[in-house]
């Protein structure tokens, strides 16, 4: 004999809630749910138990259920939700009533349905108009509507038991997370506050109260987008760290609710305060010829005698300025890519105002078989304590540097560095000269 039991949810209208549930959220707006379930009162016959409460973005193909005293040996996944657009087609050659926007209802037998128009067939004429025009659609009652999607098993109990316990796994879309960075920086030590937060967003129709969350990095071969909503503040401890296959995974200690539309702010790591060194940067191309401040970057050493050495997903970095009243001002943003343990950070806050570089190129020549130019490039210092620079100079084809007035490092086949310090309140000079020969 088959019974059909009713399922214990723990979801409530009008927005569905799920308890303790484990979610692990991946960046391209994936989760894994894994939901405990449990049914009460069951026999040790076959039954048939429902689920219809699943979000919006759920992946068909995902869902298997796991118990822990009983076999599933059916599931099946009814998809065919109402959708009254789409219900229009059942009803071709049924008599309805139309009222059209800004004129009187009429009524006869729908004969046609495309996605711009609908077709009446009235007693003596055919009218046809533009769904669009449409104020609204009186039909008969729908027979089987189903409003939601829904899992059906069927299971076989193994022993005379009062309740069955499992999970429902699936993957579902709607759900990101994002790293935060905030570096707050204090010249005059030449120091700043690091702080690491994660960002995570439920997009879903479903409300998670005190779900364990998991947090990964690394970008997966799936195809959904997230978005972003209201936030909100919540404390916790902080994550542990493992991996997961070619993945890092955060695993936040403390339970937390995930509203739906909501994104709750939690921290990645301890704040902490580490190292930096600040450059200025100027970087041209060969026949460029420039006159523009040049670009704040500062460099972040990841490693354990920086007070860091842990994985740094990828995200945007805030900065703020401490300044001597003890407030601080934000000075600018970025966005850094994975930096792993004993990598550097390179974080840009934008122009310097009185650092300004000057790039001119000098004597060009080009010869049906070489070019050669010679290049000067003038850094002016206004501030009043000395700063460093960096001049990249991107150079293609097969060169050589020649009379250059400073040392510089080859980086790689197309780019060479100048390291020049300008004491305050003066300017630097660097001269050279590449040449390029060719058959």
């Amino acid at each position: 004999m088959k019974h059909v039991l009713a399922i214990l949810l723990f979801f409530s209208a009008p927005t569905s809630q799920s308890l303790y549930a484990n979610l692990t959220i991946y960046k391209d707006g994936l989760a894994l749910i894994k939901q405990p379930v449990f049914w009460e009162d069951v026999d040790s016959d076959q039954n048939i138990i429902v689920w219809d409460v699943l979000p919006k973005g759920i992946v068909y193909s995902s869902p298997f259920l796991t118990l822990d005293n009983a076999n599933v040996l059916i599931q099946s996944f009814n998809k065919d939700v109402f959708h009254f657009s789409d219900r229009l087609y059942d009803y071709l050659g049924t008599k309805i009533e139309i009222k059209l926007i800004n004129s009187n209802d009429m009524t006869g037998t729908l004969i046609e349905v495309t996605d711009k128009n609908l077709t009446l067939q009235r007693r003596r004429s055919l009218i046809s108009f533009n769904r669009d025009r449409v104020d609204y659609i009186n039909v008969p009652s729908a027979d089987n509507v189903q409003f939601k999607p829904t899992l059906k098993w069927t299971i076989q109990v193994e022993q005379e038991t009062d309740t069955i316990a499992g999970n429902l796994t699936y993957l579902a879309s709607g759900f990101s997370w994002n790293a935060n960075y905030r570096f707050i920086i204090d010249s005059s030590i030449d120091e700043a506050q690091f702080i690491a937060e994660a960002a995570i967003t439920n997009e879903s129709n479903i409300n998670f109260e005190n779900a364990a969350l998991s947090l990964v990095e690394g970008k997966l071969n799936m195809d959904d987008t997230p978005t972003t909503s209201r936030s909100n503040i919540q404390k916790t401890s902080y994550p542990d760290r493992s991996e997961l296959g070619d993945y890092h995974i955060f695993n936040i200690d403390t339970d937390m609710s995930l509203i739906t539309k909501e994104t709750i702010i939690t921290r990645l790591y301890p704040s902490r305060n580490v190292s930096f060194l600040k450059t200025y940067i100027f970087e041209n191309n060969e026949k460029s010829q420039k006159d523009e401040p040049l670009t704040i970057e500062y460099d972040i050493q990841n490693t354990l005698e920086n007070n860091l050495g842990i994985p740094l997903p990828k995200g945007e970095v805030q900065l703020y300025q401490l300044l001597e009243n003890g407030s601080i001002e934000f000075i600018g943003k970025d966005n850094i890519k994975q930096i792993p343990k004993n990598e550097t950070a390179n974080i840009s806050s934008g122009k310097a105002f009185d650092v300004v570089g000057t790039r001119k190129v000098l004597n060009y020549d080009r010869q049906q078989k070489s070019e050669e130019a010679s290049i000067i490039i003038k850094v002016t210092n206004s501030q009043g304590k000395p700063v460093n620079t960096k001049l990249i100079e991107h150079i293609y084809g097969d060169w050589v540097i020649r009379n250059a007035s400073s040392d510089y490092r080859k980086v790689d086949a197309s780019t060479i560095h100048f390291m020049v310090s300008i004491p305050r309140e003066s300017s630097r000079t660097i001269t050279y000269t590449y040449r390029k020969e060719w058959k």
